[in-house]
């Protein structure tokens, strides 16, 4: 027995000095080889700087700041201003249907008087995003007339809030669900989440029973993630009595996995904070960025407004504790409260953000309701500013496709100016790419082109080895960049 402990623990300290050598070679092998990003095709999608260490080597003298939102002069774009349209403007779920050029929106009223509690989805459509029409759809009887944009109603069991939420899947084989909705309901098994499937978004089909039971009483978000090959849901979840987010997966949008929280309130937060509404979406223009515009709520004072959260994984979110969607000056029809609404948006070049606003707190009976547009630089939600001199070194940039030749910026330069250069795996600045011989940016915009003296060298640079990306920044943001093909 001694001789087979003997042998035991000499095989165990062969076993940990063989994982000691290892875990000192992956040591050092990350210390004299960092990582290397692969540059995509000229339609592939750009890189965003974020708040991690992804793409991002070193940086000296950098801050990290949310995107300037700009509210749009035309808001609110659409209310409550139909006679059918009674109760409560509640919920919104906006979508691009870029397959027909519309964006389309479905909104809930709720109805609750005495003898007379139900939940009505409603459908709008705009070709510029800011004049919305409600046709009349002829499904549902209101006031003696089906001469209304109702979709459908709900009778019985109205509990809660169902806050309809729809994904068009352009992907789907089955053209009679290639609209899915997410919402909430109850029947024999409890409160539930529900789905329901559409060929054309107006005329429904719906789940005869809860698809994922559970206390979800929210407007909970879903969508395709194409990065991991499964449809991504986004649920509220409670921790010590707190609301928090929490997400599921689903091979089709029906059977769902246990929701599990990803993120909650924390020290940072004030200490009646709650994360009301999740809010998440993934960012296709960009790789790896999920975008959470979860709206936050204080249930002591009744403020409520949406804050940006980014993720690489949509599962460890950086969250901005800063209004992102503020409520409005006093006076103005969203001075009361905002609600953020999770969806990609692309209008007029730049990314858009609606959401829902109140001339009241959250929580607060009265006032009214409408749903606004805000809009940021395509892309620019989180960037490094350097308010007098920066620089940012990405990690080895590796091109996968030939003819990779012009890079691209995401910045805002105006009011200073960005440089950039092209170093070698040995950290020396690549011949006709120093930052002298790189033409300054002083401009905005989320492709902005570097021009380097050397330029017409850069494709055979990519072509044989990796190079590292350097901006020198002064009084500017930078978001990302892009490396594409010429032509």
């Amino acid at each position: 027995m001694q001789r087979l402990a003997f042998r035991i623990s000499a095989f165990g300290c062969l076993v940990l000095a063989i994982l000691l050598v290892s875990s000192d070679r992956q040591c050092r092998g990350q210390e004299t080889e960092p990582p290397i990003v692969d540059l995509g095709p000229q339609a592939f999608r750009m890189d965003l700087f974020l708040h991690d260490s992804a793409l991002i080597a070193e940086r000296e003298g950098l801050e990290l700041r949310t995107a300037r939102v700009r509210k749009h002069p035309a808001n609110p774009v659409i209310v409550a201003d139909r006679p059918w349209e009674i109760g409560v403007f509640n919920y919104n779920c906006v979508i691009q249907d870029r397959e027909e050029g519309l964006y389309k929106m479905w909104y809930q009223m709720i109805v609750s008087n005495p003898g007379d509690n139900k939940s009505r989805c409603h459908y709008a459509t705009s070709q510029d995003g800011i004049h919305w029409k409600k046709p009349a759809l002829g499904l549902v009887e209101c006031q003696g007339s089906k001469e209304n944009n109702i979709v459908f109603e709900e009778l019985e069991g109205i509990r809660g809030t169902p806050s309809y939420w729809v994904y068009k899947d352009y992907a789907e084989v089955d053209p009679g669900k290639r609209y899915k909705m997410m919402f909430q309901s109850w029947g024999f098994q409890g409160r539930a989440s529900k789905m329901a499937w559409s060929p054309d978004g107006i005329h429904w089909t719906m789940s005869e029973y809860g698809n994922l039971p559970g206390p979800f009483d929210s407007q909970n978000t879903f969508f395709w993630d194409d990065r991991i090959g499964l449809y991504a849901g986004y649920f509220r979840s409670h921790v010590q009595g707190f609301r928090s987010v929490s997400r599921a997966t689903s091979p089709d949008g029906f059977h769902w996995s246990r929701p599990v929280t990803v993120h909650t309130v924390d020290d940072d937060d004030p200490p009646t904070w709650h994360l009301y509404i999740p809010g998440v979406y993934s960012y296709g223009a960009a790789r790896d960025t999920y975008i959470m515009l979860t709206t936050g709520f204080d249930d002591t004072a009744n403020e409520m407004y949406p804050q940006l959260g980014v993720s690489r994984d949509g599962i460890h979110f950086h969250r901005f504790r800063k209004p992102f969607i503020p409520p409005g000056e006093e006076g103005s029809w969203d001075a009361g409260s905002t609600r953020g609404i999770g969806s990609e948006i692309v209008f007029e070049g730049q990314t858009g953000l609606y959401y829902h606003g109140s001339n009241v707190g959250g929580h607060v009976d009265g006032g009214s309701q409408g749903v606004g547009l805000a809009t940021i630089q395509q892309g620019a939600f989180v960037g490094w500013y350097a308010a007098t001199a920066g620089t940012l070194t990405t990690h080895r940039l590796r091109a996968r496709h030939h003819h990779h030749d012009k890079f691209f910026l995401n910045v805002d330069a105006e009011g200073g100016a960005v440089r950039a250069e092209l170093l070698n795996d040995d950290g020396n600045v690549l011949p006709g790419f120093s930052r002298t011989d790189c033409q300054p940016i002083t401009s905005a915009g989320s492709k902005v082109r570097v021009e380097w003296a050397g330029a017409e060298h850069l494709e055979s640079y990519l072509r044989t080895g990796t190079v590292r990306l350097r901006l020198h920044v002064r009084n500017a943001t930078v978001y990302g960049f892009h490396c594409v093909t010429g032509g």
